[in-house]
């Protein structure tokens, strides 16, 4: 743990996730030494925007206030192999499987003082603006603990701690993310239309895409060129999704509004049906690797009269992680995803949630939840307002502005 410290501080962070520098204000920081020491009990909630430099900033965190802290990570990556297990439980994680014991740990753990980390989303989004639907895994414990502690007349504070943070670069990086559309297009061996522009680079991209998916996928082809200019791209895309959500709830049964409940509800049967049908259930797979995708481009994010530079990076990461999959490189990135320029992790932490406080008032699990999604996402949306003056700047006109916020704009002015 103290080796790994320096290691990713003035190796990993900066030269290979670029990140140049964490801002973190010396109130935030005491706002999270004070919730997670030896004296409290608490289970550390960050947004998950971004993989792998999410962990790395999550170290670099418990390497300030908690040197012991736990983390959570997905089993896949804990127990890849004996030796990959053995460094990675060295390291503090705890892999995710199914009766694997991590729930009894971390309540141990935490109340030997060390802390616990869990990204609750249990999942990337690649969406600096949004808190994707938690799991109740740090509520669920932390409820727990809070029981025991009561019981015991234990009078320790048992905390979850909401944390968000942004990634933004430094300078101008259109070249930089053109780069990055141009290596998309020969791995998918795409043709598309030749701005340099980036905005209008990805909306070329992104059509081209929806276009050789639904061939590829036997789906309904879309009614959009391959460089949409009239707001038509968000319909299109529309359409695809819903061909795709009720192709799946057919074959699987009705997905219902939860995304994780569907996600979870479509995988069980397609490992069910690759025992009997195993190319059937291959082109599922595809399909819910498109449903996913398309889901991650929300036009109430990407439909808007303009575009950040963050935002088309997000963009093409979450691309590259679902289509760009094959060789060693493409494999290598997407498990170390770098970005196409140095950029800053702004970190905050919004006021812990006492838990002990709310059991005893009475707070159920559901409720307690909810409340830690909009306290993560408060702090997003204030984090957001407070980095837009040094965004603007570089903001780009977006082609694939739907049409209602064209209209907006225009009674607007």
């Amino acid at each position: 743990m103290r080796l790994l410290g320096p290691v990713n501080r003035h190796l990993i962070l900066p030269r290979i996730l670029r990140v140049a520098r964490l801002d973190l204000p010396a109130a935030d920081l005491a706002r999270l030494r004070a919730a997670v020491n030896p004296d409290t009990a608490a289970f550390m909630a960050p947004g998950h925007p971004e993989f792998m430099t999410d962990w790395m900033i999550d170290k670099e965190l418990s390497r300030r206030s908690a040197p012991l802290m736990a983390s959570w990570a997905a089993q896949e990556i804990v127990n890849a192999s004996p030796l990959a297990q053995r460094f990675w439980l060295a390291n503090g994680l705890i892999a995710n499987a199914p009766g694997g014991g991590g729930k009894a740990y971390s309540i141990r753990h935490v109340r030997e003082g060390h802390g616990v980390l869990l990204h609750p989303e249990g999942a990337v989004n690649w969406q600096a603006e949004r808190i994707a639907p938690l799991h109740p895994g740090a509520i669920d414990m932390a409820m727990h603990v809070a029981t025991a502690f009561a019981a015991e007349r234990n009078p320790r504070p048992v905390f979850v701690v909401p944390m968000v943070w942004r990634l933004t670069f430094t300078a101008d990086v259109s070249r930089n993310l053109v780069r990055e559309m141009e290596h998309i297009e020969s791995a998918r061996g795409l043709t598309v239309w030749p701005s340099r522009h980036p905005a209008g680079r990805l909306a070329s991209l992104l059509a081209a895409l929806l276009i050789e998916r639904a061939r590829q996928l036997g789906l309904r082809q879309p009614d959009i060129t391959r460089a949409p200019s009239d707001g038509r791209y968000f319909d299109a895309q529309e359409r695809l999704h819903a061909e795709i959500r009720a192709y799946l709830g057919d074959a699987y049964g009705p997905l219902g509004d939860d995304p994780l409940q569907a996600l979870r509800t479509i995988q069980r049967g397609i490992r069910r049906r690759a025992h009997t049908a195993p190319e059937r259930a291959r082109r599922d797979r595809e399909l819910l690797t498109e449903l996913h995708r398309l889901s991650h481009l929300d036009p109430a994010l990407y439909g808007r009269d303009t575009l950040t530079q963050e935002q088309i990076a997000e963009i093409l990461k979450a691309t590259r992680a679902s289509l760009v999959t094959t060789g060693f490189f493409n494999r290598l990135h997407n498990v170390m995803p770098r970005a196409v320029a140095p950029r800053i992790a702004h970190i905050r932490v919004a006021e812990p949630m006492d838990i002990a406080a709310a059991v005893a008032a009475g707070a159920g699990a559901t409720s307690l939840v909810g409340a830690l999604r909009r306290r993560l996402q408060d702090a997003q949306d204030a984090l957001g307002a407070e980095l837009e003056p040094s965004v603007r700047r570089y903001r780009l006109q977006n082609p694939l502005a739907i049409e209602a916020e064209r209209e907006r704009l225009t009674v607007g002015a």
